[in-house]
């Protein structure tokens, strides 16, 4: 009889993950179907376009706890789960050059930043994942009250950090520290520390500068072009295609405090030098009628500068 019960309650289980699975596919089409209603400009088009990336990830992250359950907390799960929503870009259409990337797949132990213009951002970080492998991937504590996502995004392998309470802040950022020297793991953050959809670059906070040399581990400079194809004043999501740089890491050993500004101003200066640079690449690129017509894949990866791949 016991067996019995459990059986049943297991096959209930399994079936209502199956309805799980059909709800969200079918969720899924109908943003589809929503990114092409419209011209550009229509809210409802440019909503259904971030709607995508939201529900793609959230969606596919709440599904995939099955495989988080066996093995919880494992930066492997949200790899994984990056590498099939990266897919997404696909659908909307962004593509994505990827340019020194064998930076990021030798480094052992490292503060990756990158400049932070848009949720499109979140993408951005999916397509690099698989690339970075093991990733430190910081959000604010609130989010675990989420549910089901939030959970979720824990068994993922995703650190909280509770901004309000520094010395919980500090204990979470010292295991960070321990993973990054210990394991090799890459710690991936915006400096600027919110978003700026504009041309150009916030200054930079001290946060994870100071993490970095308390870590003694190097700077990774990570840089995206600018996103021409996305207004938000005016609704616009348009297809499009983002340059990521990799820069050569800078290193931290033997920075101490008294030297913090100089290593902020040092690392804003090459990243924003960089990002005038690609994005002038991509003005030309704009104006180039043979440019445009081309076709790109979803994602371009070069282990060296462009030439050699």
């Amino acid at each position: 009889m016991t067996d019995c019960t459990v059986c049943q309650f297991a096959g209930l289980i399994v079936r209502y993950y199956l309805y799980a699975w059909l709800v969200a596919i079918g969720i899924w089409i109908l943003l589809i179907v929503a990114t092409k209603v419209g011209a550009d400009g229509n809210k409802f088009k440019y909503y259904a376009k971030y709607g995508m990336i939201y529900f793609a990830t959230q969606a596919f992250t709440t599904l995939y706890v099955p495989i988080s359950l066996l093995r919880p907390r494992n930066p492997a799960n949200a790899r994984i789960i990056s590498t099939i929503v990266s897919h997404a870009s696909s659908l909307l259409p962004i593509t994505w050059e990827l340019r020194n990337a064998e930076i990021l797949k030798q480094a052992k132990g490292a503060v990756v930043m990158a400049n932070h213009q848009s949720s499109m951002d979140i993408l951005g970080l999916m397509t690099l994942w698989s690339t970075l492998r093991n990733v430190i991937s910081i959000a604010k504590k609130e989010m675990v009250y989420i549910l089901p996502f939030g959970p979720s995004v824990w068994l993922a392998g995703i650190t909280f950090i509770n901004r309000q309470n520094r010395v919980s802040a500090m204990k979470t950022l010292d295991g960070c520290k321990r993973d990054m020297i210990e394991k090799g793991y890459k710690m991936y953050l915006y400096p600027e520390g919110t978003r700026y959809p504009e041309r150009g670059m916030l200054p930079f906070k001290k946060g994870g500068f100071h993490t970095a040399i308390q870590a003694g581990v190097p700077i990774i400079p990570v840089v995206f072009s600018h996103m021409y194809f996305i207004e938000s004043k005016k609704y616009i999501f348009k297809p499009g295609h983002v340059i990521i740089n990799v820069l050569e890491p800078i290193p931290t050993k033997g920075v101490n405090k008294d030297n913090l500004d100089e290593l902020i101003e040092r690392t804003r200066t090459a990243m924003f030098n960089e990002y005038e640079k690609l994005s002038a690449e991509m003005d030309a690129n704009l104006a180039d009628p043979r440019w445009l017509r081309s076709k790109c894949p979803r994602l371009t990866i070069y282990d060296g500068d462009k030439k050699s791949k």
